[in-house]
């Protein structure tokens, strides 16, 4: 009996996602133990088809052994009927010895007449690019962290003229040991009205800002003032940070001993 065409059409399109996607089906048999899979979810792995034959023991064996907890209890989850959709993310390892990053997705297809689950099925997305690119971005920020702490330049961040965070060496070129004092306040409130060459240090400011916020770093003489408003001539850095969402500008500091 052919199939009607709203089916056939279904199914193709059901395939075509999966080929785009490059998805790893995969259909756990509960009766039997047996996992079957398609090319894809072997292919993610550097396996031939139908090599290694699935079972749900194979499939444990090649977790990571840090990630198996987390994955079980998530399937013990999900065929307990206390959770709509098994959804984890986990390493599988791949047949050269490496780790691959899957987000796994699934639910229970069918149940016998006692309401009993028969099939667990479900797809295999390899997300290792993406978890490479956050740990590189967490790598990244601790070291940006650690420079930020530790720089013996005073350094504070702004979005806009809106000081957002400061380090240390900032608190003490501000004479201030209270950093809710400086976060939260625009760097002109920390400058006074006029610069010592007579320019507006608003207008100055904000030009200087808007160029940095095209990706242009500008570097200009800058008188700021302390939180007792003592005058501190500086060299300052204004570079947009293009590694965060929020655009925030990186202001370095650099103070002028007086000669």
């Amino acid at each position: 009996m052919n199939k009607p065409p709203r089916i056939n059409s279904s199914i193709q399109t059901l395939e075509n996602v999966i080929t785009v996607l490059k998805a790893g089906t995969w259909e756990w048999n509960l009766q039997t133990g047996i996992v079957t899979v398609n090319r894809f979810w072997y292919d993610m792995l550097g396996y031939e088809d139908a090599e290694p034959e699935m079972t749900m023991q194979t499939w444990q064996d090649m977790i990571h052994p840090d990630d198996l907890e987390a994955v079980m209890s998530a399937v013990k989850m999900h065929l307990d009927g206390n959770s709509n959709v098994y959804e984890v993310e986990f390493r599988l390892k791949h047949h050269n010895g490496e780790w691959v990053w899957i987000k796994s997705s699934g639910r229970i297809m069918e149940y016998d007449s006692n309401h009993d689950p028969l099939y667990f099925c479900g797809v295999h997305i390899d997300i290792t690019e993406k978890k490479t690119v956050q740990a590189e971005l967490r790598a990244a920020n601790e070291l940006f962290r650690f420079l930020f702490s530790n720089s013996s330049d005073a350094i504070v961040l702004l979005k806009g003229a809106e000081i957002m965070d400061c380090n240390p060496r900032a608190l003490t070129l501000f004479d201030c040991s209270d950093r809710n004092l400086v976060v939260g306040k625009s760097l002109l409130d920390l400058s006074p009205a006029e610069q010592p060459d007579g320019s507006e240090s608003l207008v100055r400011f904000e030009t200087s800002l808007q160029k940095a916020e095209t990706g242009n770093p500008q570097w200009f003489a800058w008188q700021c003032q302390t939180v007792n408003e003592e005058a501190v001539e500086c060299e300052v850095c204004l570079k947009k940070l293009t590694s965060n969402p929020e655009g925030y500008i990186v202001a370095l500091l650099q103070e002028v001993s007086a000669e």
